[in-house]
């Protein structure tokens, strides 16, 4: 599937905020490659970012990750797990 039309697709309003954000599919999912939680940017702010479920990011955006390209990364807990391990 192109990418411009997978964006077309996913572009909607998201149902949870009170000010119905515009949400627009990413074009790269971070996902932890320990745990496999996606990280969910729902607004700008660093402090809204959650770490979930593939089958709740998909609920909460209309979005199957599985037709989305991802990358690796680690979430906070599997990071700080993995330092404790290192050191």
């Amino acid at each position: 599937m192109a990418r411009e039309t997978l964006s077309a697709q996913t572009i909607r309003e998201a149902a949870s905020t009170p000010s119905r954000e515009a949400f627009i599919a990413p074009d790269i999912l971070p996902v932890c490659c320990v745990c496999g939680l996606i990280r969910d940017h729902t607004g700008s702010f660093l402090d809204r970012e959650s770490w979930v479920k593939p089958r709740t990011y998909q609920r909460t955006h209309g979005v199957n990750p599985d037709d989305v390209r991802l990358t690796h990364t680690y979430c906070p807990e599997c990071f700080t797990q993995a330092m404790v391990a290192v050191s």
